[in-house]
C-alpha cells in the first residue's frame, strides 16, 4: 500500500502549537476523527495513549510515529502534524519532536502496520526529507511530497 493512500487530508496539521505531547496527540487524533475511516475516536485515543505508555514513539531526529491497530478501522488512517518549536516526546535521542505521523491500521492486518511504519521510517531517515517536511506550506504540498516519496520508492499510484 502507498503512503498516499493512507493519508487523511483532514488530519494534516502544519501549524500545530500544542503545549505538550498529550495536547498534540489529542489534536492529531481529533483531526483524524474527522475521517469516515475512523469510527471510534475514543478507542483510537485510548490505543495511542496506551502505546505511548509502553514506550515513546519518538524515533529521533525530531520525528515521532505514534501508532495503533484498531478493530473498527478497515482502511489505514495516516495523519501528520508539524510543530515548529518542537515538543518533548521522550524521544530516543532526547531531542524535541517537530514531525509527527499518526498511523491507525486495522487490527486484522498487523503486517500492514509494519509495512507502513517501515515506509515512514525510510522516508524520515533522510535529512533532506525531514527538512522538506519542515518547509511545506499547504496540505496539498504535503500530499504532493508523499506522492513523490511513493513514486521514488517504487510505490506508484
Amino acid at each position: 500500500m502507498n503512503l498516499s493512500e493512507a493519508v487523511e487530508k483532514k488530519a494534516v496539521l502544519l501549524d500545530c502549537a500544542a503545549a505538550d505531547k498529550e495536547e498534540l496527540l489529542n489534536e492529531l487524533i481529533d483531526a483524524a476523527g474527522r475521517s469516515r475511516r475512523l469510527k471510534d475516536v475514543d478507542a483510537a485515543r485510548e490505543a495511542i495513549f496506551e502505546r505511548e505508555e509502553l514506550s515513546s514513539t519518538g524515533m529521533g531526529h525530531g520525528v515521532a510515529m505514534p501508532h495503533a491497530r484498531l478493530r473498527d478501522v478497515q482502511f489505514p488512517v495516516l495523519g501528520f502534524a508539524r510543530h515548529v518549536a518542537g515538543v518533548d516526546f521522550e524521544a530516543v535521542d532526547g531531542e524535541p519532536v517537530r514531525l509527527i505521523f499518526l498511523l491507525l491500521t486495522p487490527s486484522s492486518n498487523p503486517e500492514l502496520n509494519v509495512q507502513l511504519l517501515g515506509k515512514l521510517s525510510r522516508m524520515c531517515s533522510s535529512e533532506e526529507n525531514r527538512e522538506r517536511l519542515k518547509q511545506i506550506d499547504k496540505p496539498r504540498d504535503f500530499m504532493a511530497f508523499i506522492h513523490e516519496i511513493d513514486a521514488a520508492n517504487g510505490f506508484p499510484d
